[in-house]
């Protein structure tokens, strides 16, 4: 897409003028209590919790030296960056890298060519639940909108006991052991608890300000919005907008939205923000609104428009994001390949409950993707040697690709795809009703890297196959993609292997220490000798 090459001419013409941005990171457990409720061992950076937020330039190089202090895999993503070129930087342990091994180090070095709101979390298992996830921020030379001042607010949903053993309790063969109910507690900036002072927002006087908001949590929606101030919509996921008059937004677990909220002219009160999380985690347990509410803040002296911090959010408007219009003008691709997808939870015949894919969920080979694209020679086209269970789907190079999900499931999810932004090009429920079916304003869809879909929906969207590598694409509630709900898209075969012909030192060293081969298919052999493959787990009879 042309505002894709853009970007990357623009990062190639200032590279001599380019900053680097070098982060020495030691990853390792820290206690830490956010909520002042009872704390627990999280994993932090350089001993510390949370990891400092990380900011860079249009331009830069960004290189992250991590050190890996845990006594298991880790690994950074840089959500949201495309990568390209840099495919073994994208960080998705098992599929683009073999993950950094206990004691060792991998040093990701990064081509910054876009900017807006992104941040950066371990793709090992569910471990940023953990506490592995920060900010990161990319300013362009120039912004398209005037603010006094740009505050970070980053939703978290926290849990009191680690995730392994939530993925454990998820994953039981016991139905009464997957349903009992674990309750998340919401955070902001990593601060929670009846203590407001440590969550409140501080305004002065008829600024603006410029809010970053990123739900970085590892399960539900967050609603936000502010008592009395007017939200306006400026960027999504990365993507400059046209200003968007909202009272609210909704973000699914991996989405970023920035807004412009003008502050009242006087300080003679303080008001109330909301950020309701909405749990949408177990299909046996009903799903729950749990209400937070903090401060505004222009005076210390100042009383509370309401006298109250526990307004509801009831009758805030919707926000869709279809009906954003990007600064940008891309048209939306065309189609050449058509990919439908079903989203279903069952119990599969490990008699454990999985999601799936058009009933295939997802499980991460022996040998990481990336791998296999790099050394099975013409045989990287065929699917089958990236194993049945790593769902993957070959893309031709500047393939247009339609993808269509039916969540026939009854969690809303978000799909987050790596290495791309996707148009969004139709939304609607799976009634068949055409009255029901939300198209973009203009002949400009919105893009953005990560969707939400509700239950007994679905989306419609499109990308370009202009980036060879292995991108994954995913749920990003967290326990989901544990639970299956992934799929790889291997696009443009040769060129991989054209383009990515050297693999960093590290990562051949991290996978040895792990006795990952550092060759082959998916099982570890050559070519496509895939006998006694496991291709299930499959759904029971009946589903």
């Amino acid at each position: 897409m042309r505002a894709h090459w853009a970007a990357v001419c623009l990062a190639l013409a200032s590279a001599a003028l380019a900053g680097r941005v070098v982060l020495d990171w030691d990853i390792t457990y820290v206690d830490a209590n956010p909520d002042g409720q009872g704390g627990r061992r999280m994993i932090g950076v350089n001993g510390k919790w949370p990891p400092p937020t990380v900011e860079v330039a249009l331009g830069d190089i960004l290189v992250v030296n991590a050190h890996n202090s845990l006594d298991e895999p880790t690994s950074l993503h840089m959500h949201g960056f495309f990568q390209n070129g840099t495919n073994y930087y994208d960080g998705a342990a098992g599929v683009t890298e073999c993950g950094i091994a206990p004691n060792s180090s991998y040093s990701y070095t990064v081509n910054v060519t876009q900017t807006g709101t992104y941040w950066i979390h371990s793709h090992f298992m569910a471990q940023y639940v953990d506490g592995l996830r920060a900010p990161l921020i990319s300013r362009p030379p120039r912004e398209h909108y005037d603010y006094d001042e740009d505050l970070v607010v980053m939703l978290e949903a926290w849990y009191r006991r680690e995730s392994r053993d939530i993925h454990d309790q998820l994953l039981s063969t016991s139905q009464a052991v997957r349903d009992a109910p674990f309750r998340p507690y919401m955070l902001v900036n990593s601060a929670g608890g009846p203590d407001l002072n440590r969550t409140t927002l501080r305004f002065q006087p008829g600024k603006r300000y410029r809010l970053r908001l990123l739900n970085v949590s590892g399960t539900g929606m967050v609603r936000f919005g502010i008592e009395d101030h007017d939200l306006q919509v400026i960027e999504v996921d990365g993507v400059d907008t046209e200003p968007k008059t909202v009272n609210s937004v909704q973000l699914s677990v991996g989405q970023r939205t920035s807004v412009l909220v003008t502050a009242k002219p006087t300080a003679d009160r303080n008001y109330v923000y909301h950020a309701d999380i909405f749990t949408d985690i177990q299909s046996g347990v009903a799903r729950a609104t749990l209400p937070f509410s903090s401060i505004v803040e222009y005076s210390p002296q100042a009383p509370l428009l309401n006298d109250t911090a526990t307004n509801s959010t009831v009758g805030w408007d919707f926000f869709q994001d279809i009906d954003l219009v990007p600064i940008d003008k891309v048209p939306g691709p065309g189609v050449h390949k058509w990919v439908p997808l079903e989203v279903h939870t069952s119990i599969f015949d490990d008699r454990r409950e999985h999601l799936a894919f058009n009933n295939r969920t997802y499980e991460l080979p022996v040998v990481p993707s990336l791998t296999t694209a790099l050394t099975t020679g013409y045989q990287a086209y065929y699917p089958d040697v990236y194993g049945f269970k790593s769902y993957p789907i070959i893309l031709d190079p500047l393939e247009d690709v339609e993808v269509a999900v039916f969540n026939k499931d009854v969690n809303s999810h978000p799909f987050h795809m790596h290495g791309h932004n996707f148009f969004i090009m139709v939304r609607g429920t799976n009634d068949n009703n055409r009255a029901n079916r939300l198209t973009p304003k203009g002949q400009y869809p919105m893009r953005r890297d990560t969707i939400t879909i509700p239950p007994n929906q679905y989306a419609i969207v499109r990308f370009r196959a202009d980036n060879p590598g292995v991108w994954m694409f995913h749920c990003h509630m967290e326990f989901h993609n544990e639970q299956g709900l992934a799929l790889t898209f291997i696009e443009a075969p040769y060129r991989i292997i054209n383009y990515n012909t050297t693999l960093p030192v590290q990562y051949k060293r991290n996978c040895d220490l792990m006795g990952i081969p550092n060759e082959g298919n998916a099982m570890g052999r050559q070519r496509l000798d895939m006998a006694n493959e496991p291709r299930g787990p499959l759904p029971l009879s009946g589903f």
